[in-house]
This record gives structure tokens, C-alpha cells and sequence, in this order.
């Protein structure tokens, strides 16, 4: 599996930190202003790594719900670390 790029995994993770409990997100590149690979790569990557309370991947469409404390951490080790 490739590297995602820390921008990417910021992003996606800061746009996941802001779903409510029961909600999913579902990623949309232009949306996050990712490309399909930069987004695809990194959701990937924290899905792997248990940053999301929950998640679909159908179709080449993933969907993430909020942060578990693993995507807490990632989230604050990337920005500011």
C-alpha cells in the first residue's frame, strides 16, 4: 500500500471529527478537494488503523462515521506533531 500524504489524512479526519454519533460521511474527493487516488489512499490507510467509530466501503465509495479515540490521536499527532 502506498504512503497517503499527512494533508490528506488531516483532512479526512478533520471532516470526520465534525459527524454526529449515528451519521456516516461519505467521501467525496471534490468535496474535500483530495484527487480520488490522494482521498482513496488515505481513507484506506485510517480505515486500517481504526480511526473511525465506524465505516462502508462499497463500490469504490467509502463512508466514514465519527472519530474513535485512535483517529482523536492521529488526528492531533499529525497537526501538531
Amino acid at each position: 500500500m502506498l504512503n497517503p500524504s499527512k494533508l490528506d489524512c488531516i483532512t479526512i479526519l478533520s471532516a470526520a471529527r465534525e459527524v454526529g454519533e449515528d451519521a456516516l460521511l461519505h467521501l467525496d474527493p471534490h468535496t474535500l478537494g483530495l484527487t480520488r487516488n490522494g482521498m482513496e489512499t488515505a481513507a484506506a490507510f485510517l480505515i486500517e488503523r481504526a480511526c473511525f467509530k465506524r465505516h462502508h466501503n462499497g463500490n469504490g465509495q467509502y463512508a466514514v462515521g465519527g472519530l474513535s479515540l485512535q483517529g482523536k490521536l492521529r488526528l492531533d499527532q499529525l497537526a501538531n506533531g
